[in-house]
């Protein structure tokens, strides 16, 4: 930990002791945005040593947490919610930070990912507000796949064999998780790692994704299993035009 974060927190902890707080927070505060401020100017963001990484407990140098911070402090500002610029922003970001991130991709607010290096999007990938991509494991996201508003995918697992300590604190395992192409993956949906979606198949809304959900499928349900088939009666042109071309461009996509 940097001086001025240790300095800061023994303020605050003496305030909390004393029961001096009250009234005094603003200016804690404050000076907790001037860190802030300090961290954008100077790129220096202090990264903690994971306890949960088990034996390999030390933080790891991330070359790219500026941009991941930066993409997350500008999504605490008022500028986020203006579309036409918060959405090519993130855009511009993702391409920086992300594994592959296609054309058109966009973000909503308050998407949260580990680092991104480990997440793959085709064109035309929608990402709504709240969801979390936990790319701590691989993650594919096929082209014009919705994923809904809080939807999590999960990409890491905790042992439960090592009784000698604590499950939280025995390691993590990771298993990649992929999503097909022309898929919606519904509201507050959950992809456990290790977890597959199928082509144009349709993930019903709070439902926990366990194992494989098949082509033209719709599933729900926790864990999600097969409610029903929705099967193209006269061909499915689009999945013709994207085996022809997997970055193949619909009309709409936006620049």
């Amino acid at each position: 930990m940097d001086n001025k974060s240790e300095d800061l927190l023994g303020e605050i902890q003496a305030a909390i002791d004393d029961d001096g707080l009250v009234g005094r927070g603003n200016s804690y505060l404050t000076e907790a945005q001037r860190l802030v401020d300090s961290s954008l100017t100077t790129g220096d963001f202090f990264l903690p040593p994971d306890p949960f990484k088990g034996d390999a407990f030390e933080a790891e140098v991330d070359p790219d947490l500026y941009y991941t911070m930066f993409w997350r402090m500008f999504d605490k500002t008022p500028a986020s919610m203006i579309q036409g610029f918060a959405i090519p922003l993130r855009r511009m970001l993702a391409k920086r930070l992300f594994k592959k991130c296609g054309d058109g991709v966009i973000f909503h607010h308050n998407v949260l990912f580990s680092n991104g290096k480990n997440i793959s999007l085709g064109n035309g990938v929608l990402v709504n507000r709240n969801s979390m991509l936990d790319d701590r494991g691989p993650i594919e996201v096929a082209p014009y796949v919705m994923i809904a508003a809080g939807v999590t995918i999960e990409t890491h697992t905790h042992p439960f064999s090592n009784f000698e300590r604590p499950i939280s604190y025995a390691g993590r395992g990771f298993l990649p998780v992929t999503i097909g192409a022309n898929s919606v993956i519904g509201y507050n949906s959950v992809l456990t790692a290790g977890s597959s979606v199928g082509y144009r198949a349709i993930v019903g809304a709070n439902s926990v994704v366990t194992s494989h959900i098949p082509d033209y499928t719709v599933a729900g349900g926790v864990p999600a299993k097969p409610i029903k088939e929705i099967l193209p009666m006269d061909g499915d042109p689009v999945r013709e035009a994207l085996e022809a071309d997997p970055d193949w461009r619909h009309p709409q996509l936006p620049d």
